[in-house]
């Protein structure tokens, strides 16, 4: 019913980007060949995530129901639910944020709107992320600058300096 291309869209073109990358598992392997007490390289990668499917749904019945009463029109029904399923979608950032204290990853940046952030950390801390129910997938580091340019972000409008 709701018109959501532009995540898909990109979401589409880092699936791609991911399913070459991760053939090698370049991005996440242990480059000193190491053992569990050793050091391990830090690698960045780009980390996706979903609001709640819970609240999507509860949101897309919502608006549905408003439709259908009359009181939003097609229109108003489409952008009511991209601003609001984009604050979920914020929401979802958020609390993602606050897991990293658990974890050693850290958020270098990220562009809300998709609810993607360029990450950086232990590869084996990294993975560990794909267990937090926000997280939908992990993808190549470029795919962040992929969401940049769709996005037509700058710093200033989308894109959040990390906090820590």
């Amino acid at each position: 019913m709701f018109d959501d291309t532009g995540r898909r869209r990109f979401l589409q073109l880092a699936g791609t980007g991911t399913a070459a990358s991760m053939a090698g598992c370049s991005a996440l392997s242990n480059h000193n060949g190491g053992a569990g007490g050793e050091e391990t390289e830090s690698a960045t990668v780009t980390l996706a995530v979903q609001p709640d499917q819970q609240s999507l749904q509860e949101l897309q019945s919502e608006i549905q129901s408003q439709v259908q009463s009359g009181e939003l029109d097609r229109m108003q029904a489409q952008r009511e639910f991209q601003q609001r399923r984009a604050e979920l979608t914020r929401n979802a950032v958020d609390e993602f944020r606050n897991r990293t204290g658990n974890v050693s990853v850290s958020v270098d940046d990220t562009v809300s709107q998709f609810g993607v952030m360029r990450v950086s950390g232990d590869p084996a801390a990294l993975i560990e992320t794909l267990s937090f129910e926000e997280v939908s997938g992990l993808f190549p580091a470029s795919a962040f600058e992929q969401a940049q340019a769709q996005a037509g972000t700058s710093t200033a409008s989308g894109t959040e300096t990390p906090t820590g």
